[in-house]
C-alpha cells in the first residue's frame, strides 16, 4: 500500500509542477505584454515633450508685453488720487459708524447721504485725473475734494445733534 501512496502522492505532485509550469509561462507572457506597453507609452511620452517645447518670442510679441508692462506702473497722479480716495473712504467708514454705534438703522438715510458723498467724491477726483493740469495742481484740487468732503461729512453728523 505504501507504494500505491507513493505513486499517487507522485501523480499529484507531477500536476502540480505542470500547473505552476504552465502559469509560470502564463505570467512571463504578461509580464513581457506589460513591458512592451510601457515602453510604447514611454515613446509617445518623449514625443510630446519633443512637440511642447516653447516657440521663440516673436520680437512684436516681446515689444507688446514691454508695453503692457509699462501701462501697468501707476502715474503719480493716479497714485495721488488712490491715496486721497482711501483717506475719504477712511472717513466716510468713521462718520458712518458713529451714526450706527449700536446697531441704530433709524439714521440710515443718514449713511447713504455719506455713502453718496463718497461715491461723488471719487468720481471728481477721477475727472480731475483725467485733466491735462500739472501734478500739483491735480494735487490740490484733490486735497480740496477730500476736504470738501469731510465738511459734508461733519455736517451730516451735525444733523444728529
Amino acid at each position: 500500500m505504501r507504494k500505491k501512496k507513493l505513486i499517487e502522492q507522485n501523480l499529484s505532485l507531477f500536476e502540480q509542477l505542470q500547473k505552476t509550469q504552465g502559469e509560470i509561462v502564463e505570467l512571463k507572457r504578461m509580464l513581457t505584454k506589460s513591458a512592451d506597453e510601457i515602453s510604447v507609452l514611454k515613446a509617445k511620452i518623449a514625443e510630446n515633450k519633443v512637440e511642447e517645447k516653447p516657440q521663440a518670442v516673436t520680437e512684436p510679441m516681446r515689444r507688446l508685453e514691454e508695453k503692457v508692462i509699462a501701462n501697468a506702473t501707476l502715474k503719480p497722479d493716479m497714485e495721488y488720487g488712490a491715496l486721497v480716495i482711501g483717506k475719504i473712504v477712511v472717513a466716510a467708514a468713521e462718520y458712518s459708524n458713529k451714526l450706527t454705534i449700536g446697531g441704530d438703522e433709524s439714521k440710515k438715510e443718514l449713511v447713504n447721504l455719506i455713502l453718496g458723498k463718497t461715491e461723488v467724491a471719487k468720481a471728481e477726483i477721477l475727472s480731475v485725473i483725467e485733466t491735462d493740469d500739472s501734478f500739483d495742481v491735480k494735487c490740490t484740487k484733490m486735497d480740496q475734494i477730500a476736504t470738501l468732503a469731510k465738511e459734508y461729512f461733519e455736517s451730516v453728523i451735525a444733523q444728529i445733534i
